[in-house]
């Protein structure tokens, strides 16, 4: 797709594509005009030239049309870091005795949620209110994010291979993932979940 790929690719594709178009073209019109027996006696080197600019074709979208393995690993991985906070009395002061109240909170959901192009799947599009790890794996071929509409929470860009984790609480009601990168959400990646 070449929305994925860099100019840099992008140009050599289309500078590929050209020159075997281009040949093509002329074999067809150009040269049988000026050479009515064309190829003529000149037929295995035609042969042996189609051959190289088809596979010269092939190549150039194997080197091409595929991202480097260090472009992916370029994204740095995040890392959430906790850090206790305690709260000490300040000096000549006893500490106030504590009274606990134990809220029973409810367990947190862990939904595994697979990314490629261009879909978004979940084993279940029901859940439970309350606080939800979505684990968001891109199994895809380029950069996707997950993100849930009219709440403003979102994961960092997800690299090919990669993934990461969407901590929200939601309350009852339906909801959509859907992925931020330009035009994506428009051709599919999108998915209502329903939370009760």
């Amino acid at each position: 797709m070449p929305l994925a790929l860099s100019t840099g690719h992008e140009i050599g594709l289309g500078v590929t594509a050209l020159v075997f178009i281009l040949f093509a073209l002329a074999s067809s019109f150009l040269f049988p005009r000026y050479r009515p027996d064309y190829p003529g006696r000149g037929l295995l080197a035609f042969i042996v030239i189609a051959f190289v600019f088809f596979f010269g074709m092939l190549t150039a979208v194997e080197v091409f049309g595929a991202e480097s393995k260090h472009h992916g690993e370029a994204v740095a991985a995040e890392t959430t870091t906790t850090q206790q906070t305690t709260t000490r009395p300040a000096v000549g002061q006893t500490p106030a005795p504590s009274t606990t109240t134990s809220a029973t909170k409810p367990a947190a959901t862990t939904v595994p949620v697979s990314e490629s192009e261009f879909k978004i799947v979940l084993s279940s599009t029901q859940l439970k209110a309350g606080p939800i790890t979505f684990e968001a794996k891109n199994d895809g071929k380029i950069p996707h994010d997950l993100a849930i509409k009219g709440t403003g929470d979102k994961t960092k860009l997800i690299s090919p291979g990669g993934s990461a984790e969407l901590k929200v609480t939601l309350k009852p009601g339906t909801y959509e993932l859907y992925c931020t990168v330009p035009g994506h959400e428009a051709l599919g990646m999108k998915l209502n979940i329903t939370v009760s």
